[in-house]
């Protein structure tokens, strides 16, 4: 097995709408014990980090916004980015108390030609998705999530190889609790290797069991069971804003949780066709928006640039307080192969995409196409229809000609009649019967027309012209 672990450790910040400006800062805790959890870039670089009180911070930096830590959005959040890394495999896990997660990749290598290509797309994607994700590779799972602690080292692939790596490095990387590092170091011990060279008998008297367990899946010589993430069967995502009454302040948002849609797709091998958000504001006052595609679509960016065709077309009555995104109905993804000599898939998806765009754009009753309805009367053969409603109909289908006449022209002179007519005789049932003898004939032009006899007057009319 081989691990990539993911440590996240702005994550508290970077919940929320980012502001590159001002200095801003989560804390956790009450009173004296109030700290600085996580901190956004323009604080770092006044000096504000991780672990400082909040009275520190606020003399070091008077103007620095502070915000509560909300336990709730990081678990939405995380949840939401194990969701995501199934698209590289199902094997995945998180620790919500250290902001971590787990990719079980071994598997999944020869798939993604390589561990270089699969951790560069996870590296790709984490950065899209708007987070700052510190790896770590290894055999194990606590190996791999102490290495993201030290990202000069090199990922290690061997459970051999465990030992040499992770001995110069000091015990604050490691899963245990602060008050037994304190205890190691007045003892002496510095590193992980002076850490292992006491006898585990002795470690479990002083320490208790669960840190000789630790270092046994520390090194793979104890199985890491632990409870795997499972994909919801529906697709749920809420992230609350604060107060957003613009919609471009809106967008941000959109794309993260876009991505990470794709992202539960791709791992369910699935794709929709119908998308809902909902712009919840103050009370119960909502705006829904419902994104019907013509094609089945996986796809963020083509997801997003439809529903910022939408949001182009709204107004915000009222501050928007948090955004839902649903979906309950999923479909097989259109795969194409491409084709060197034929572009016709290429083609059908951009027309595609030119319909779903302009229906996000004009709105859905803006755009129809033409349908074909069981009337033998050429007239009634025809209708408008929403996507994907047009009825089946079995058989083939006679010649017709594409250019119809608004209405039948009477003619006094036929041109030369080709092949033998066609009797259509229909409309009995609603008062509108026809009975006509219908013709295809050439002109002296060469030009193909399509002409009919009415049977009971015996006269003549064009209907409709080929090019």
């Amino acid at each position: 097995m081989l691990w990539i672990s993911l440590h996240l450790p702005c994550l508290a910040i970077e919940i929320q709408p980012p502001d590159e400006t001002a200095p801003t800062a989560v804390t956790d805790g009450s009173g004296a014990r109030r700290r600085v959890i996580a901190c956004n870039a323009a604080a770092r670089a006044a000096g504000i980090a991780a672990g400082m009180d909040v009275p520190a911070a606020m003399m070091r930096v008077p103007e620095l916004r502070l915000s509560d830590r909300s336990r709730s959005d990081e678990r939405r959040a995380l949840n939401a980015v194990a969701g995501w890394a199934h698209q590289f495999t199902s094997d995945v896990c998180l620790d919500l108390a250290r902001w971590m997660l787990w990719m079980e990749v071994g598997s999944s290598l020869r798939y993604f030609n390589g561990l270089s290509t699969v951790h560069g797309r996870i590296r790709e994607g984490i950065a899209q998705l708007g987070y700052t994700a510190l790896p770590g590779v290894a055999p194990t799972m606590e190996a791999a999530a102490l290495l993201t602690r030290h990202p000069d080292l090199l990922p290690v692939l061997n459970k051999s190889d465990l030992r040499p790596t992770l001995a110069p490095l000091p015990l604050a990387g490691l899963d245990i609790p602060s008050t037994a590092i304190d205890q190691l170091h007045t003892a002496g011990l510095r590193t992980v290797a002076d850490l292992l060279s006491v006898p585990p008998q002795s470690l479990a008297r002083r320490f208790g069991e669960e840190l000789t367990q630790y270092l046994q899946r520390l090194l793979g010589d104890r199985a890491d069971v632990r409870r795997r993430h499972r994909q919801p069967l529906v697709y749920r995502r809420r992230l609350d804003v604060e107060s957003v009454e613009s919609v471009e302040g809106l967008l941000f948002p959109l794309r993260r949780i876009l991505q990470e849609l794709e992202g539960y797709l791709r791992g369910r091998d699935l794709a929709i066709q119908q998308l809902m958000v909902t712009l919840r504001h103050r009370g119960e006052a909502q705006t829904a928006l419902r994104l019907v595609t013509s094609a089945p679509e996986r796809s963020a960016s083509r997801l997003f640039a439809l529903l910022r065709e939408k949001l182009d077309r709204i107004r915000l009555e009222e501050a928007v307080e948090a955004i839902q995104l649903g979906a309950d109905e999923f479909v097989e993804p259109r795969i194409l192969q491409g084709d060197f000599f034929d572009d016709h898939q290429r083609e059908s998806e951009s027309w595609s995409a030119l319909l779903d765009k302009l229906r996000a754009r004009l709105g859905a009753d803006a755009v129809r196409r033409l349908g074909l309805s069981d009337d033998h009367r050429p007239e009634n053969a025809w209708c408008v229809v929403e996507e994907g409603k047009a009825p089946a109909l079995e058989g083939e289908l006679p010649d017709r000609p594409l250019w119809f006449l608004p209405e039948p022209r009477p003619i006094n002179t036929l041109p030369q009649l080709l092949g033998t007519p066609e009797r259509i005789e229909a409309g009995w049932w609603a008062g509108q019967d026809v009975r006509r003898d219908y013709y295809l004939a050439r002109t002296d032009s060469g030009a193909h027309w399509w002409l009919f006899r009415e049977a009971g007057t015996n006269r003549w009319y064009l209907q409709g012209l080929w090019a």
